[in-house]
């Protein structure tokens, strides 16, 4: 270097560069060095932390990020940092390849360790560098590298040949075999109705026996026979008032109670007396979506007609144009006016035989009636009922109250009220 009046140094040919100058780019030199040692050291420690954390996967990716700084301070650094560089790069590669074990990576775990062997043996001042036990360690994993090697090639070539077998051939779905149809059942005053819980069922593959006291549902699905019910009623029934109802989604089975009572289960042990012994005798009548009636089964004639007029719905006649808010083709107003004359045929019995003559008096009686009715009934909590208005309008009940033997009147803090008898 010469030196000008500007005080700066000129690279000459002839010249050598001062000794400070090349004591500065030594330092500066070692500085990068120093640094690049630092970050390695920063991702050796976060791969370890990964590694021990159970996350292989990240810490290869920490100890490649570490291998490739080592790298850059191999190639500029002074001896002294080429023996610490090779130290960390070599535990960096052995590190890795315990990752790479763990995640089954046969191939890569003994390139690594054999990489980190070859460091330790090409370079001396590494074996003062390294923990006892490390070079051992990594032999180690060498070794068992080597003995997985021809497993996990073999697993590759099966997994591969499965791979192709299973794509060329093709996947049969097992179709799932039949079962029993599931069922419900809910009640009337007078009827009995019973849900199969089972699409598209046709009269042809649907066997029912009805009796005074049992019912057998047997149902035929594709080749097997399922007995969907069997067994004896909690009650009798009308058998030739039963019939079956087929719908897309399901099919109702109506049994026709001989008593109107309320069935505590749909089985029980029936009735011990029975009025009419011909009618065991198995029937039923099927019955459409539509209600369009199917006919009768094991039945005599008069049986079958009787059946067949219970299951006939009206419908309305096509050649009538009627503008109705419903697409049906029943004739509801019919079907009302039947139910309103079956109710009006109909005999209670009991309690229900005097409601109805009280609402039958209510019905046709004139003003003063209804007001006598009313008033006597609510005000004398239920123990009065009059039809004479000129008695009832000056009677005052809440005050002549009666009650029945045995028992008083009481308000709800239980008080005692009082009575006519006091």
């Amino acid at each position: 270097y010469c030196c000008t009046t500007t005080g700066k140094f000129h690279p000459s040919s002839d010249s050598t560069p001062p000794t400070s100058i090349t004591n500065r780019e030594t330092k500066r030199t070692r500085m990068d060095s120093s640094n690049d040692s630092i970050a390695a050291l920063s991702l050796l420690d976060q791969g370890n932390t990964f590694l021990i954390n159970g996350k292989p996967s990240a810490a290869i990716t920490s100890y490649t990020d570490a291998i490739k700084a080592l790298t850059s301070i191999a190639s500029n650094g002074d001896r002294e940092s080429n023996n610490l560089s090779k130290g960390l790069e070599f535990r960096a590669y052995s590190h890795r390849s315990e990752a790479h074990l763990q995640l089954q990576n046969v191939k890569d775990a003994l390139s690594d360790a054999q990489s980190a062997l070859d460091i330790a043996q090409d370079t001396n001042a590494v074996s003062t560098i390294l923990l006892n036990g490390e070079l051992e360690s990594c032999r180690s994993r060498k070794e068992k590298a080597t003995k997985l090697l021809p497993a996990a090639t073999t697993a590759t070539g099966t997994a591969t040949a499965t791979a192709i077998s299973t794509a060329s051939t093709p996947i049969i779905a097992k179709k799932k075999p039949p079962t029993c149809p599931k069922y419900q059942y809910y009640q009337s005053d007078s009827v009995m109705t019973i849900s199969i819980l089972e699409r598209n069922v046709t009269p042809e593959n649907l066997k029912v026996d009805f009796d005074v006291c049992s019912l057998s549902i047997v149902l035929e699905k594709e080749g097997l026979s399922f007995t969907v019910i069997s067994g004896t009623l909690f009650d009798s029934v009308i058998v030739p008032k039963c019939k079956v109802i087929y719908k897309d989604e399901k099919v109702l089975i109506k049994l026709k109670k001989e008593e109107k009572i309320e069935w505590h289960n749909l089985f029980g042990k029936g009735k011990t007396k029975v009025k009419d012994t011909n009618t065991n005798t198995s029937e039923v009548t099927n019955t459409n979506e539509n209600g369009n009636g199917k006919g009768a089964v094991g039945v005599d004639a008069l049986e079958a007609g009787d059946a067949t007029k219970e299951a006939a719905i009206p419908m309305v006649d096509p050649s009538k144009k009627v503008n109705r808010p419903y697409s049906s083709q029943r004739d509801w107003n019919a079907i009302e006016k039947n139910i309103k004359e079956e109710e009006e045929s109909e005999k209670p019995e009991g309690e229900d035989a005097v409601n109805k003559l009280f609402k039958n008096i209510y019905k046709d009686a004139d003003e003063n009636t209804r007001r006598a009715m009313i008033k006597s009934f609510q005000t004398s909590g239920g123990t009065c009922l009059s039809t004479n208005w000129n008695e009832v309008s000056g009677t005052d009940y809440e005050k002549e109250r009666t009650a029945p033997k045995g028992s008083e009147w009481k308000n709800w803090e239980g008080d005692r009220l009082p009575q006519k008898d006091d």
